[in-house]
Formats: structure tokens, sequence, C-alpha cells
């Protein structure tokens, strides 16, 4: 009886270290799944972090208009072109860096013409107008001005500077907008009184 108690030692001895094993393991198990839970959360955070940014900081496109392009009544000597955008959403955009110009392919490209800054509130429209060439043989742009008759398919481009001010991060998109319009190609007007085209923004 004496020679089995040593055996029966070592087996409860055994017995006790499987089972702190066990519950080392346990612990492990436990520990990873902490790890697993705050990694999905952190994720699940960031996420919906840059979906709000995304819809904060961007910038509802605006609809532009070519609204006139005609010969100044009073000194008949300059073409203007009146240009109008409304604003869809409901923050303010900024307008800055605006540039307007027009071009025939193939015939010549006038040069750019800048438009003042402008503030524009929500669901506001806006007018420009600019002087793009003059009605003189002798500001001919590209050498070809009032040198032709007929009529040729042109547009009207503009670059420009958009910004949401409403928002924490106010980062600037480039639009450039491009207003198709059939020119006379004597005096750079258009064939039609009021063109009101819809233009195209990229």
């Amino acid at each position: 009886m004496k020679k089995e108690e040593p055996t029966t030692k070592k087996t409860e001895a055994k017995e006790a270290g499987a089972t702190i094993t066990v519950k080392y393991e346990d612990i492990q198990k436990k520990r990873k799944r902490r790890v697993a839970i705050y990694v999905t959360v952190a994720v699940f955070v960031l996420v919906v972090l840059v979906s709000l940014i995304f819809i904060l900081t961007k910038v509802r496109v605006p609809r532009f208009m070519l609204d006139d392009v005609s010969l100044d009544p009073i000194s008949r000597s300059k073409v203007l072109v009146k240009l109008s955008s409304t604003n869809p959403s409901s923050s303010r955009l900024y307008y800055s860096e605006m540039s307007l110009h027009v071009r025939i392919e193939e015939f010549f490209e006038t040069e750019r013409v800048y438009l003042q800054s402008t503030l524009q509130e929500p669901h506001e429209r806006t007018t420009w107008t600019g002087v793009v060439a003059r009605n003189n043989v002798n500001d001919k742009p590209g050498g070809t001005f009032q040198m032709s008759e007929g009529e040729e398919n042109g547009d009207v481009i503009v670059e420009v500077k958009i910004q949401k001010k409403s928002s924490m991060f106010h980062p600037k998109r480039t639009l450039r907008v491009t207003c198709p319009v059939l020119l006379s190609l004597k005096d750079l007007t258009a064939g039609v009184s009021r063109p009101m085209r819809t233009c195209q923004v990229s």
C-alpha cells in the first residue's frame, strides 16, 4: 500500500498541471476574441468616419447654362457671353479662378477672359458676363475673326474651381464646362438670339 502512494501523487500532479494548462489556453482565447472585437469596432468606426467625411465634403456639381452670345447693343463692338449656374445643394459654393473663352475647331480660339469670383447661396442662380472678342478687324483672335462667312458649331468653354463652404474640410474641385453653340464666323455671335443651352461638365 505504501508503494502505491507516490504513483497516486504523480497522477494528481499531472491532472493539476493539465487543469492549469487548460485555463491558460482559455485566457488566450478570450484575449484573442477581445482583440478581434476591438479591431472590428475600430474598422467599423473608421469606415463610418470616412463615409461621413466623404458625404460632408462632396460637392454637388452646379448646373451651367449658356444664356446668350451677342453683340453689345450699346458699343456694337464687343461680343458678350452670358453664362449662368444654379447651386443644387443646401450649402454655399465658392467659385474661383474662373476663365471663359470661345472655340471653333479648325477655325480659331479666342483669348481667355477671367471672371469675378463669387460666393453662391444654396439654390441660387448666378449670372456672369464676359467679353471674349471684339467685332473689329484690327482685333482678330487667331487671325480669322470677321474674315469668314457662314455659321459653324462652336463651344463656349469655362474652367472654374468650386469649393463647398459649410463643411469642416474645404477641398477645391476643378470643373471644365463646355457649352455648345452655333456661331457666326463674321462677328462671333450666336446663330440664335438666346441659346439657353445646357452645358456639359467634366
